[in-house]
């Protein structure tokens, strides 16, 4: 993998927010190894840095733990959803290589990484002024901050995606193809994605549990179960 100037991936960083063609026409055509090079750096830090912001409100380890653990949900979740996402484009007849929808979804998370990037001084000032883990209201903090953070990666996840949108359907057999081919990805990456937070949390950190990399029930319940609690405690169910 080459080595790119900290200018020209600095010069990519609005590029791609703005959605370029030329830009992604050069990754998925000629240069896929430039893509390796700004993408892959560009998710640690960006993914890094909220993940440090998601798990301050428990305490400095533990956001030390996120800020490791969400680039790697990041990277498991593009390793697994680019096998399917290759069997996907090609079942819906959308001309799309393995390749080409692994770098969809790479250039994707990338830009997902800009913007929580730039969520994360928001989500840093939230957290420096909310209850702490330690006070009475403890466990409502905890779940509006897992309803925000949420919401904020869902935000970042379908607005990056949908940036990419107009270059599937250039890129598919048909525009039509391009559009089933897009939103097919799009749900596989956000129920993917969703499961393997779950499986590596915590993230956040429940005041009455000890601070852990890793459950020691990783397997047990569901990302959808947790928020459908969150809420309903919230609402008062």
């Amino acid at each position: 993998m080459t080595t790119q100037p900290t200018s020209h991936i600095l010069h990519n960083i609005p590029t791609l927010c703005r959605g370029s063609r030329s830009l992604l026409r050069n990754w998925l055509v000629r240069n896929p190894i430039d893509s390796l090079g700004f993408c892959i750096p560009t998710i640690i830090v960006g993914c890094g840095v909220y993940g440090f912001t998601m798990g301050l409100w428990r305490s400095g380890i533990m956001a030390a733990y996120v800020g490791i653990k969400f680039p790697l949900v990041i990277f498991s979740t593009l390793i697994i959803n680019g096998a399917i996402n290759g069997m996907l484009a090609m079942v819906l007849g959308s001309g799309i290589s393995f390749r080409q929808s692994f770098q969809f979804l790479l250039a994707g998370f990338a830009l997902m990484s800009i913007i929580l990037l730039s969520l994360s001084p928001i989500t840093l000032f939230v957290i420096l002024h909310a209850a702490g883990p330690e006070q009475p209201e403890a466990h409502l903090m905890h779940n509006i901050i897992l309803l925000c953070h949420t919401s904020m990666i869902a935000y970042a996840g379908i607005a990056s995606h949908r940036s990419l949108l107009a270059q599937v359907r250039d890129f598919a057999t048909t525009p039509a193809h391009g559009t089933r081919t897009f939103f097919a990805w799009l749900a596989g990456n956000l129920f993917v994605g969703a499961q393997v937070s779950w499986v590596m949390r915590p993230f956040f950190g429940s005041p009455d549990l000890e601070i852990q990399f890793l459950r020691d029930d990783p397997l047990n319940g569901s990302f959808y179960d947790s928020v459908w609690k969150s809420v309903t405690n919230l609402i008062g169910f």
